[in-house]
């Protein structure tokens, strides 16, 4: 019975709120995070994604080309890196329609790939804003199933 009223507190309006400003806080280093990773210069950045190469040059070796692993790590990682995207704004704005939170994911991804475009070690691909804005609309779905999981067992 605990665990069932320590289920019903987590929706209440206090609890949302609260959730709410912890999610405008987390936005804040992940955002900041996220710019690191996007913007710094490609031999700086592969400090950072050089696990996707790492991967793939491991699956090379179990019969996978470099040429095929790659590119898919590479859009999986993407959308990996919008999933908290997703989740924080949903999280942070409930009253924010999901479409909202996966066109803004969309337009971040833009603007993104806008800068990098200046960034000579960089490389802008429509491919990435694709994976960035799935990655957002997972954080959404994530939020949604987690909202319906808890509203099941408020009955």
């Amino acid at each position: 019975m605990a665990g069932d009223a320590s289920l019903v507190s987590m929706t209440t309006p206090l609890t949302r709120r609260r959730l709410a400003l912890v999610s405008r806080a987390m936005l804040v280093p992940y955002l900041a995070a996220l710019a690191l990773i996007v913007w710094l210069p490609g031999r700086d950045a592969e400090a950072v994604t050089g696990i996707v190469a790492t991967t793939a040059r491991m699956l090379e070796t179990w019969g996978l080309p470099f040429e095929i692993g790659y590119p898919v790590l590479e859009f999986t990682a993407n959308i990996a890196l919008f999933v908290p995207f997703g989740v924080l704004v949903t999280l942070a704005w409930p009253a924010l329609p999901s479409w909202a939170v996966i066109v803004a994911g969309a337009a971040t991804s833009v603007l993104i790939e806008i800068v990098q475009i200046a960034l000579p070690t960089r490389f802008p691909t429509v491919s990435d804003v694709v994976a960035n804005t799935l990655g957002a609309a997972v954080g959404v779905a994530v939020v949604w199933i987690g909202r319906r999981m808890l509203a099941r067992a408020d009955t």
